[in-house]
């Protein structure tokens, strides 16, 4: 295992700037670089790669038309070479020991077959505006996540084989893709287990906007699973109900990350959290009746 080669897959979509950031991470890996290699998918062929941007010599960039994260991570794996594969995002920063800490997991634990690693959120300024304080409470819960079965692909290690033999990501899904491969491994047998100390570090989003395109991306996600899945009328109003019903458990999970907040910027993060819940179970719940039309 001391001589694992690992394959790090890197989806992209128009983030030179902050892919930067990651391969500059990559190469102060722990983790001799001539045993890993990076493959970065470009998921937007017509926005070339700037002329001055330079590449580590153990990373290839590759493009993929078909447009969707778990399309471009498939079309990486088709070429990945490595034992072991690591997944994280171009905005995405692992920490020094992030693939050595992994690898080291694999080797302690051998019945260990796949890792969700801590995924740090982070502010790129000074004081944190209400926004980012909501990604800090709720983006990326990747323990509680594992728990469940599967982890998302910002942090996620696992054995090639076993792309073999459950198949690939559903490059069909803009969202959740992550989470429907990762079950279908748990029910095949190959346990996870939280990597606390395989971190990545992950900055907060900023804007609304930001978290409104992803509460619907996120929504639309689940809509690919409930769409299966016979969902009666009174099912959809339940979910209806829970989006919109005020939850005190928000606020005391937010005094709970964050007890120093004041109670009225608390608040204020309540009232933000509903809305992008609401958003997201809406977007669901449309796509729900989209996809059976």
């Amino acid at each position: 295992m001391n001589n694992t080669f690992v394959s790090i897959i890197i989806p992209t979509y128009n983030d030179w700037r902050r892919l930067t950031l990651c391969l500059d991470a990559l190469l102060l890996q722990s983790y001799p670089q001539d045993l890993f290699e990076v493959i970065v998918v470009n998921n937007n062929p017509s926005d070339k790669m700037p002329v001055e941007f330079s590449i580590p010599s153990n990373c290839i960039i590759i493009d993929e038309i078909k447009a969707g994260s778990y399309a471009a991570r498939n079309a990486a794996l088709k070429l990945a070479t490595g034992e072991i594969i690591g997944f994280t995002d171009s905005d995405c920063i692992p920490d020094k020991f992030w693939i050595e800490n992994a690898v080291n997991e694999f080797r302690t634990n051998p019945d260990v077959k796949r890792i969700g690693g801590a995924i740090k959120i982070f502010s790129e300024h000074e004081k944190p505006s209400l926004v980012e304080l909501h990604d800090m409470v709720f983006a990326f819960k990747q323990e509680s996540i594992v728990k469940s079965g599967f982890a998302v692909t910002g942090n996620m290690f696992t054995y090639k084989y076993i792309f073999d033999n459950v198949g690939y990501f559903d490059d069909t899904l803009k969202s959740g893709g992550d989470s429907q491969w990762g079950l279908k491994a748990h029910k095949a047998g190959y346990p996870i287990i939280y990597g606390r100390q395989v971190i990545v570090n992950h900055p907060a989003r900023d804007s609304i906007r930001e978290l409104i395109v992803k509460a619907k991306r996120v929504g639309k996600g689940i809509a690919g699973f409930k769409s299966s899945q016979n969902m009666s009328f009174t099912l959809r109003l339940k979910i209806l109900y829970f989006a919109i019903k005020p939850k005190a458990s928000i606020y005391r999970e937010i005094k709970e990350v964050l007890p120093h907040l004041s109670v009225i910027k608390a608040f204020q993060l309540t009232l933000i959290r509903h809305y992008i819940v609401f958003v997201q179970n809406i977007t669901m719940l449309i796509n729900v009746v989209k996809n059976r039309v």
